[in-house]
């Protein structure tokens, strides 16, 4: 008798919280199609405490919008803040097919102030891309920032009013929802410091903290 070992693969839709306590469940059939007579269950509790490199969404995470029909160019953002001193060592973001082109990742101050920025290498065609800085910035617990990423060729990613229905919460990164005088969800036309904001549109911006 030979016995098959499988394994099966949980991807989450989203970061899962930490001190929470989750439950699985599985239940498989034979090749004959006998069912197991009970599912077998179990649990498991994530730390508080994350271990990084984090990031503010998970990498299984895809787009409502992966091509949005906008040829045009624009600086793509998120604003996002620490929970805990660290660094961030480089921008990601999520690519439609049809994003072609240069692109350049950036993070910004509050105030504007350029503290990284470099061009991706080595793109694929299509899904999360990941440019790391030549070398890692230093940012404080409690402190905003901006994290964007430009596109020449537009069709980027995006989810209308993403940021208007929710908050991003990914110990130890979180992301505000889009409120009067402090946007979420942020591009600028062509390129430069993005602070302009359509209807709390998420452009799938992301970065590397550790």
């Amino acid at each position: 008798m030979s016995t098959n070992k499988l394994t099966v693969t949980f991807t989450p839709s989203a970061p899962l919280a930490p001190g929470t306590t989750y439950t699985g469940s599985l239940q498989i059939a034979d090749v004959n199609g006998n069912v197991m007579p009970a599912a077998y269950t179990w649990s498991f509790t994530p730390t508080s405490t994350a271990t990084c490199p984090c990031s503010l969404f998970s990498a299984a995470t895809v787009p409502t919008v992966v091509s949005t029909n906008d040829p045009n160019a624009y600086e793509l953002g998120v604003n996002f803040t620490p929970s805990v001193n660290g660094t961030i060592t480089g921008v990601k973001f999520y690519k439609g097919p049809q994003n072609t082109g240069t692109h350049t990742g950036t993070l910004w101050s509050s105030g504007g102030v350029a503290l990284a920025t470099g061009t991706y290498t080595g793109e694929t065609a299509t899904g999360w891309q990941t440019l790391t800085f030549s070398s890692p910035v230093s940012v404080t617990a409690g402190t905003t920032y901006i994290a964007s990423y430009t596109t020449t060729t537009g069709f980027y990613s995006s989810d209308n009013g993403y940021f208007n229905r929710t908050a991003v919460n990914s110990p130890p990164l979180s992301a505000t929802a889009n409120v009067a005088g402090s946007p979420n969800g942020v591009y600028a036309v062509g390129s430069g410091f993005p602070t302009n904001s359509f209807g709390g549109s998420n452009y799938w911006v992301d970065v590397v903290f550790h």
